[in-house]
């Protein structure tokens, strides 16, 4: 008999205001994630519909400490809110520089 697994999940939704501006918001999210590298986590980043949206938990089979986490980006994303979802993952969401970094780094 097996024992069951403790699974852990975090959940946050940002609630964006609509940005029409016209850029790659997925490709945004990738520089972000790039730039803050959550240690140990393993990061899919998709297209949403409604509002950015973190989801995390723990990656069971790479390590105690490994983590995974999905990041829901919709057409209509502001930079900061993507900037805000994605520094959370790393636990820097109030770091201002960071923010600053994330926001003002020119696409490669």
């Amino acid at each position: 008999m097996t024992k069951p697994a403790h699974v852990w999940i975090d959940r946050r939704e940002i609630t964006v205001d609509r940005d029409e501006s016209s850029f790659d918001r997925i490709a945004f999210a990738m520089r972000a994630l790039r730039l803050v590298k959550p240690a140990g986590m393993t990061v899919a980043v998709f297209e949403g519909r409604q509002s950015v949206r973190t989801d995390k938990g723990r990656n069971l089979r790479a390590g105690p400490e490994a983590s995974w986490a999905i990041v829901s980006v919709p057409p209509h994303a502001s930079r900061a809110d993507i900037a805000v979802a994605v520094a959370s993952l790393a636990g820097k969401s109030k770091d201002p520089y960071v923010l600053d970094l994330i926001l003002n780094t020119a696409p490669s």
